[in-house]
């Protein structure tokens, strides 16, 4: 499954709107339910289910297209991809119930699950052998930044117009970007020979991605521990107000994009496995140090502290991408699935025993337990590290 290195000019602005538009059409069904349940006479509460639709699906199918992209190539199933979520959200655009919202989502989940792991895949595939983990952090930040643009930006769109149009608006670009991912990728992505297959399996088996998964999943279960809860603990606990708090948002979310682009750079200058050990730790002690102060702090000092947590937590992402990619070429695809499935998996764990902290003890006790999470993590990656015989980064 590889090539020579390829011009980024060539696939780096293709797959960073490709991501953008995956990440937009993930982030912007959440605030589009109060329109969508006024239009069709469901309560936003009961439309819920359309977010968790997409996100299982999504998680489920993301090592199955994985394994299917080692038979078939990953271009194909990006291709397919591409085309299946124009659909999906042309279908979610022309539904007229519940049910044909449902199996919209579903379907808009399974395709997702057959962009993102290949455009990561095939990132890490053409970029340059020294900067993998800054192209694939650049990809990545088309995710990042559709949280904080895209989603907004579909808000606007529906509650000025219509919110039909903002899936019909996704499921025209995503048209468009078909022909241009196929000419992207046009060499790309091809299945190995059988014999490589054959003479890679053992070395490549995908017990050995478990430090992987696990990391993923703690540093998933640390951060949205602490940012599911993030708004309702500022206006409960701070009396902030919709504006202070869409500010502290934003901090945190130029924190997010910033990480993502500096922790590619460093994990190219420091190593991959490094820059994940060095991004846990500081994730543990900001967030250890959020829990001490947010009694008193300001709301300024908080979003200075919210900023600087993302600066170093979503640094961890390109790193451990671009560690997988390097360490399973050829079950790349399968590795990057998985490495998804479990960011899912962290993301609800986190969700729900933060929620649960949160009801019996307020935001300091959830910052505690993100800190441990991420603490836990930093420990299984340096066992992983000594094991590999690489330096663990010392934090002073």
């Amino acid at each position: 499954m590889s090539s020579a290195p390829k011009h980024a000019a060539k696939w780096l602005p293709i797959a960073w709107f490709t991501i953008f538009l995956v990440g937009t059409d993930l982030f912007v069904i959440s605030p589009l339910l109060p329109l969508i349940g006024r239009e069709l006479g469901y309560q936003p509460a009961s439309l819920a289910v359309l977010v968790s639709a997409f996100s299982l699906t999504y998680a489920i199918a993301c090592p199955l297209q994985g394994r299917l992209a080692e038979r078939c190539g990953a271009r194909g199933v990006l291709l397919f991809g591409i085309a299946a979520l124009a659909a999906a959200n042309a279908y979610t655009a022309l539904a007229t119930s519940l049910a044909h919202l449902l199996a919209s989502r579903v379907l808009a989940g399974f395709a997702a699950a057959s962009i993102s792991p290949m455009l990561y895949a095939l990132a890490a595939e053409h970029a340059e052998t020294e900067r993998r983990a800054s192209r694939m952090a650049q990809v990545n930040s088309g995710l990042v930044i559709a949280l904080g643009l895209g989603a907004p930006f579909g808000l606007l769109v529906g509650d000025i117009g219509n919110w039909r149009l903002v899936f019909l608006g996704l499921a025209s670009a995503l048209t468009l970007m078909l022909p241009l991912n196929m000419r992207a990728w046009r060499t790309a992505g091809d299945p190995p020979p059988r014999a490589a297959q054959g003479a890679a399996a053992a070395p490549e088996s995908l017990l050995q991605a478990w430090p992987h998964l696990l990391t993923m999943t703690a540093w998933a279960s640390s951060v949205y521990a602490g940012y599911t809860l993030l708004a309702t603990a500022l206006g409960r606990e701070h009396a902030a107000d919709a504006g202070h708090i869409a500010a502290l948002l934003s901090s945190f979310g130029c924190g997010a994009a910033l990480g993502v682009l500096l922790g590619g750079k460093i994990a190219d200058r420091i190593g991959s496995w490094p820059m994940v050990q060095a991004a846990l730790l500081a994730m543990s002690a900001i967030f250890a140090a959020l829990a001490w102060l947010w009694s008193a702090a300001s709301l300024p000092v908080l979003a200075a502290g919210l900023f600087l947590l993302a600066l170093s937590a979503y640094g961890f992402f390109p790193a451990a991408q671009a560690h997988a990619a390097q360490h399973f070429p050829r079950r790349r695809t399968t590795v990057l699935g998985m490495m998804s499935s479990a960011l899912y998996l962290g993301i609800t764990i986190g969700a729900a025993a933060g929620a649960q902290r949160f009801q019996h003890a307020g935001m300091p006790a959830v910052l505690c337990l993100s800190a441990v999470l991420a603490g836990l993590g930093a420990l299984a990656a340096r066992a992983h590290g000594r094991r590999q015989g690489r330096p663990s980064p010392r934090i002073a």
